[in-house]
């Protein structure tokens, strides 16, 4: 029965990895002839084990007999907690044949867990590495059970050389308790170094958000295992030559001048000899949008790449005397790892494009002025604008906000989604171009659904232009871009309404704000601004007394709530007779914007006579047979009690 039991969990496993495979390699395969431009992927030396519901099987492991003394505290600790709420895993298998690391925090804090199943679940998983024995070497990389990197370096710790996961935990010591089980033991844990990052940001407001918002200028290209003192000494003598050249020349190099000043690429250069081909300042125009759109350049790391197919770094550089003396095709291989060709016919050409002049340096540097820039194309651009919408510049907009252009765009945006009539009918109504001026915001927009769920869908354009209105509108804005990657767990972040609202990212990568959850992440607005889409509104309860108030009127069926006692008929007399009934402007006016003519009847003639008793002398007079309807006759309508 139990090697039954085993070669049936065995199969699944071995079932579990092909298909896994599979998959990886369909989701590969587009990657790979997507682009050369992307930036590699992260590679886990167990990916094979990515998404798999597996736990290790600890029932039948005897732990004391293989651990250290010092360390079986520890262990103790994770195992008990493990065998505590192994119950709570749903969806996971307990297999015996597959290789697991358990990473083994110092100290446990089960109070900081507070009962929370979840937060135990996240802890434990952390902690847990599937389908591998972790190897102790600098730059390995693993996947844990929460599909969280683990990553292993070398680091100066305590003025020694020692190993740390993920830049924070120090690893102790690594243990073999058998062949498909081995334990490390660290100094911390995972988890708490993320939570202390997200402690550290806790509160992000306004302005520092904007300060950390620097996604829209990426990084420069790093120069490894270079000091600060050569990398100085190799820009003066290389690429020092090639920027007083570029600052040399009157025009039409410009463009390259002030990119290849602001990249890193100086620095990337040593003492050899080199071939430069420089695009024109026509060139780079030739991919500029005339009025509104994509500029390919606008991405750093595109660009910096393209730069880097420009620089050919040679024995001996090739002049264009010798160039047009040969027959012969010249092939060389750029910094950036793309092959050029260089030809004389029909004129001198790198690639097909013309070669318009040619100088010679000082030191040793051949420079190309061409007439297109080499290795762009428009399947290259159109890719390019695939992955960064967010850098696509927009047309200006006179309308419906000449000064508030991420709020006109977003608008317009949803205006054209039949999911967001509600927020469209608030936005048009509300009166917040003020405090959405310019761009550079973050929207999270609730769908219909989300409105209907609280009846704000009856509301009256009176309430949503009113000031908590506009309140809860504007608690939907965050002042800075967020990407979804700024959505970490445990956030929490000022809206415009001054109102915080706290991100929560689950195991399954469900993000939500408060109790709204994001339903369409990343929907950018050109480069303006993001938008997240979610299923529920933000503070609701700033409205709920008005939409209360008319939900009481719209649930009555003979015109009178049933919360308002001794009532029993309405009139129409413009002075209000004292009396005891709710008298509050928003009740009056709310009724007199939902009553329709169904809702109306003849007004009996007893009431319209008690009513011009208590009316003035130069009050209107109303026959008994007239049918009174807030078209006929717009004015507030009233309840009377009885006498």
């Amino acid at each position: 029965m139990a090697s039954s039991v085993k070669r049936k969990v065995g199969c699944k496993w071995r079932i579990s990895v092909v298909v896994g495979l599979i998959v990886g390699v369909c989701l590969r395969e587009p990657t790979v002839c997507a682009s050369e431009d992307d930036p590699p992927a992260i590679s886990y030396i167990n990916s094979e084990a990515m998404g798999l519901k597996i736990l290790p099987d600890l029932a039948s492991v005897q732990l004391d007999e293989n651990i250290p003394e010092q360390y079986r505290v520890a262990a103790n600790g994770i195992a008990k907690l493990w065998k505590e709420h192994l119950s709570d895993f749903k969806g996971y298998i307990s297999v015996k044949d597959t290789p697991f690391t358990l990473i083994v925090p110092d100290k446990i804090d089960e109070a900081a867990f507070g009962k929370s199943r979840p937060k135990v679940q996240e802890f434990l998983f952390d902690h847990v590495v599937p389908g591998a024995l972790v190897e102790i070497k600098d730059q390995n990389t693993y996947i844990n059970l929460n599909q969280r990197p683990v990553h292993i370096n070398l680091s100066c710790v305590d003025m020694l050389m020692a190993y740390e996961i993920n830049q924070s935990a120090k690893v102790l010591t690594k243990r073999n308790i058998t062949e498909n089980l081995s334990l490390v033991f660290i100094v911390g844990n995972l988890t708490d170094s993320e939570s202390q990052n997200a402690s550290t940001n806790t509160k992000l407001n306004k302005r520092n958000i904007q300060e950390n918002n620097r996604y829209n200028e990426p990084q420069r290209l790093e120069m490894k295992n270079v000091t600060k003192e050569q990398a100085t000494s190799k820009e003066n003598r290389i690429g020092q030559h090639l920027m007083n050249f570029l600052a040399g020349m009157k025009s039409g190099t410009k463009v390259f001048q002030h990119f290849f000043t602001s990249s890193n690429l100086s620095q990337l250069m040593d003492d050899s000899a080199y071939m430069v081909f420089i695009p024109s300042d026509t060139a780079f125009q030739r991919w500029h949008p005339i009025d509104w759109g994509f500029y390919p350049f606008s991405v750093q790391e595109f660009t910096e790449t393209v730069l880097q197919n420009h620089l050919v770094r040679v024995k001996q550089p090739l002049r264009m005397a010798d160039l047009r003396s040969t027959h012969t095709v010249q092939r060389y291989k750029t910094l950036g790892g793309e092959t050029v060709v260089l030809k004389s016919k029909p004129t001198p050409n790198v690639n097909n494009v013309t070669i318009l002049s040619d100088y010679t340096l000082s030191n040793g540097i051949e420079v190309f002025i061409l007439s297109e820039v080499l290795f762009v194309s428009e399947a290259v651009v159109s890719r390019l604008h695939q992955m960064h919408k967010d850098k696509e510049t927009p047309p200006l907009l006179a309308f419906p906000w000449f000064g508030a252009q991420f709020l006109s765009h977003s608008f317009l945006a949803l205006e054209r989604d039949t999911r967001f009539t509600q927020i469209t009918r608030f936005l048009n109504t509300a009166e917040i171009a003020q405090f959405i001026s310019g761009s550079n915001y973050t929207f999270f927009v609730p769908t219909d659904e989300a409105f209907e769920r609280y009846s704000f869908d009856l509301l009256p354009d009176s309430v949503l232009a009113s000031e908590k209105g506009i309140k809860m509108l504007l608690n939907h804005f965050v002042r800075g871009r967020l990407y979804d990657r700024d959505l970490k767990n445990g956030e929490v972040i000022d809206t415009i309404g001054e109102m915080p609202v706290k991100i929560q990212r689950s195991f399954e990568n469900v993000v939500r704000v408060n109790s709204a959850r994001i339903v369409e992440s990343e929907v950018f607005v050109y480069n303006l601004g993001t938008m997240f889409y979610v299923n529920d509104v933000l503070y609701p309860h700033q409205l709920m007394d008005e939409v209360k108030a008319i939900t009481d009127l719209r649930n009555i069926d003979g015109n009178v709530p049933d919360s308002i006692a001794g009532i029993d008929g309405y009139t129409t007399e413009q002075n209000q007779p004292e009396t005891d009934r709710p008298t509050s402007s928003t009740f009056r006016s709310l009724l007199g914007l939902l009553t329709t003519s169904a809702d109306v009847e003849l007004v009996p003639v007893e009431v319209t006579e008690r009513g011009k008793l208590n009316s003035n002398e130069d009050g209107p007079l109303l026959h008994y047979d007239e049918i009174i309807t807030p078209k006929a006759l717009p004015m507030k309508y009233f309840y009377e009690p009885k006498k």
